[in-house]
């Protein structure tokens, strides 16, 4: 085969051994994981190349131009809080895109998408058919794919990574919540706090730790492995169930400590993977996705009002037949139906699929968050 770029050469491959040949750029370096595709505009790729839901996972974004604005520094706001990314690092696998932009614009920005990705370790590649991969996974569903970049002047060896991609596993298997989770507890006190959060640390986004800022409520990040009296300790108005990545059935843990949060009438906000843990510990069941919900313009329904709001969403698993034990569900998405909210009819417990605080995204369901303080009273 005849790599027909003069640039780094770089292949990405499907698990059957189809593959896309493209151009480089970010570390170099041989990659597997879950090939997904986000339907995000070309803004908010910093906040998805470090959203900890990511991770395991290789992401095809399907708009044309990325990295126009580029990448700004790690600088922290006045809590303490990383400003302009959703964690500490670069969390996706590989990033393929169809154009990465070398001269980008913008006032804050301080590198190219291509050296931020180089900085953090993470492969990228250029000049690929993105609409056509984008295809082929709403077909086929989301698979195991491999992500080779190489330096100027390497041929890739396609039979070698044929053999790679076959014996790839897929890393849903995995704790990937523990791999993305606090090590240890964090604690953010804005001034004059109003109440309390205790904030269960799946691979929780900053921008929802920010939210509660706002709204003058402690927040005390803990492990995903942390049980029900650890959380109690801390005497917390409410308990929060972030996002994250992975089969939320591997989480048993979490949701033996949501079962006793409900038990014990403790107010309880999840979103994204929360939603999937509460939704278990409420009895029910999760099942993957085709090929998930990962973009800003997903529809989603109130059925208790008829009202629809644009949401922003990144999942590739959802829950099921969790009304056995007073939940109900009250938010659906409509292309597929599948469930984006439940709620106790009796309990102060909420939990939504998709992300209200994302950033950039729509701003039609922060209200939640509002929602959440009536639960806890405060």
């Amino acid at each position: 085969m005849v790599i027909y770029k003069n640039e780094r050469p770089a292949i990405l491959m499907l698990k059957d051994g189809r593959f896309f040949q493209g151009i480089g750029f970010g570390a170099s370096k041989i990659v597997t994981g879950e090939l997904v595709f986000n339907t995000m505009t070309g803004a908010g790729y910093n906040e998805t190349l470090t959203d900890p839901s990511y991770k395991g996972q290789i992401v095809v974004m399907t708009h044309p131009l990325i990295g126009n604005y580029g990448v700004p520094d790690w600088e922290k706001d006045e809590m303490g809080v990383i400003k302009h990314f959703e964690s500490d690092s670069v969390k996706v696998e590989g990033f393929v895109v169809n154009e990465c932009c070398d001269l980008p614009s913008h006032y804050e920005s301080k590198k190219t998408l291509n050296e931020f990705l180089f900085e953090q370790g993470i492969p990228g590649i250029e000049w690929i058919d993105t609409r056509a991969i984008t295809k082929i996974l709403r077909e086929e569903g989301v698979q195991i794919g491999l992500l080779a970049v190489y330096d100027s002047g390497q041929t890739p060896n396609i039979e070698s990574l044929k053999q790679i991609v076959s014996e790839a596993k897929d890393p849903n298997l995995r704790n990937l919540a523990g791999e993305v989770s606090t090590k240890e507890i964090k604690i953010y006190s804005p001034n004059h706090p109003r109440g309390k959060v205790v904030i269960l640390d799946l691979g929780v986004k900053l921008n929802i730790v920010r939210n509660f800022l706002k709204r003058r409520i402690e927040v005390v990040i803990v492990p995903y492995d942390i049980n029900f009296d650890q959380i109690m300790d801390f005497k917390p108005n409410g308990v929060f169930i972030s996002n994250g990545p992975g089969d939320p059935s591997v989480y048993q843990s979490a949701v033996q400590v949501c079962r006793k949060l409900i038990e014990n009438d403790v107010p309880t906000f999840g979103i994204c993977l929360g939603n999937q843990i509460i939704g278990l510990a409420a009895g029910g069941v999760s099942y993957k996705l085709k090929y998930g919900h990962r973009g800003g313009n997903k529809t989603v329904i109130d059925l208790d009002t008829q009202k629809c709001y644009i949401t922003s969403q990144n999942h590739g698993f959802c829950v099921k037949n969790f009304e056995k034990q007073g939940f109900r569900e009250f938010l659906r998405n409509i292309d597929d139906k599948s469930n984006e909210g439940l709620v106790h009819e009796t309990k102060p417990v909420l939990a939504v699929q998709f992300h209200p605080e994302a950033c950039p995204g729509p701003f039609d369901s922060l209200y939640l968050f509002d929602k959440f303080m009536e639960l806890m009273k405060i």
